[in-house]
């Protein structure tokens, strides 16, 4: 990966675009990189690899409207790296565009689609022909790791890596609003796109008798059980984490944040998207759902309460409503409200 910025020269605006794994430009950027490196590792026969079968995103940079920047992520494909890896692949500058920040720029795009395809850790290889490359990487918060791959026992090789705060989305909402079928489908649509995403109904970590009048919803043992999950979660390289549970207090979400972070990469990122219903459509809802009794009676009146709590609170990022909605239709619009699209 080279590139070489010159700290004096004007910055410009650079337009990043996705493109496709065969974009003629891309290629011609590549061929350009692969020229440059077997100038610099006096190494005529190399040849770099231009087929990505784990890809996750492939950008071109263009200043102007002429492609000057590229980029590639893949999955890593490594057995001894870890399962949330991705790898970044072919960073190029042109050099007549260099000193612009355009490596930083295609680097942060890379980075935010790494954070929404679930990846917990950023890695990549460069060498020690590329001194400015290396720079870069620890100003942008990357550290050595061991190097991998083919790289293990490559003279000259230096591999990097970045860990990823795990993400996580609270689907808020009273009883009967939709919150489960809506965490559901979000699940289903991040699995479509390939993201590495862990879905849990949080009232399942909670099914504990007795409560206590300081506890009565068992948050403490939610938090706790989260807490335990989390390092089980990352070392499977799962960075995203979609979960069903009403917020109604403004602590929580510090507590989720806490509870799910991790030592490498320190506090989660937490999004709160809460659903609402009418209350004749969460009547039905709970009606259709709750045994005939008990449980129906206490639904019915809980629905009205909570949504007055919840209304009245106001913790969440977003509220979408779910009354004859389409729960694809809803899941994404949650993960639009949460940044996650």
């Amino acid at each position: 990966m080279t590139q070489t910025p010159d700290p004096a020269a004007p910055s410009a605006a650079l337009n990043v675009r996705r493109v496709e794994p065969d974009d003629a430009d891309a290629h011609r950027l590549w061929k350009a990189q692969e020229r440059d490196l077997a100038e610099r590792y006096d190494d005529p026969e190399l040849v770099l690899e231009t087929e990505f079968p784990t890809l996750v995103g492939s950008w071109v940079g263009d200043e102007d409207g002429v492609p000057v920047a590229t980029l590639v992520a893949r999955w890593s494909p490594y057995p001894e790296t870890r399962p949330g890896d991705l790898e970044l692949k072919r960073l190029w500058v042109e050099p007549t565009h260099r000193g612009r920040g355009h490596s930083k720029a295609v680097i942060r795009v890379a980075e935010e689609a790494a954070r929404r395809a679930g990846a917990t850790r950023i890695i990549l290889e460069t060498g020690d022909m590329q001194p400015e490359a290396n720079a870069l990487y620890a100003r942008m918060g990357y550290h050595r790791i061991d190097n991998y791959g083919e790289y293990a026992e490559e003279p000259g090789s230096m591999c990097w890596g970045k860990d990823l705060p795990t993400r996580v989305l609270v689907i808020n909402g009273t009883m009967g609003a939709g919150k489960t079928t809506t965490a559901a489908a979000i699940h289903d649509l991040l699995g479509e796109r390939g993201a590495r995403s862990v879905f849990l109904d949080g009232d399942y970590l909670c099914q504990a008798n007795p409560s206590g009048p300081e506890d009565p919803h068992h948050q403490t043992l939610l938090f706790a059980s989260l807490a335990a999950l989390a390092p089980v979660w990352r070392a499977r390289g799962f960075g995203l984490v979609v979960l069903p549970r009403v917020v109604e207090d403004g602590d929580d979400r510090v507590r989720y944040a806490s509870a799910l972070s991790t030592a490498d990469a320190g506090l989660a990122s937490v999004a709160v998207v809460r659903v609402t219903a009418a209350e004749a459509t969460r009547a039905a809802r709970l009606t259709a759902r709750e045994p005939e009794g008990f449980w129906r009676n206490h639904a019915l009146a809980r629905t009205v309460e909570l949504e007055a709590i919840l209304d009245a609170a106001r913790l969440d990022d977003a509220v979408i409503g779910t009354d004859d909605a389409d729960r694809l239709e809803v899941a994404a619009a949650a993960l639009r409200a949460a940044g996650w699209a």
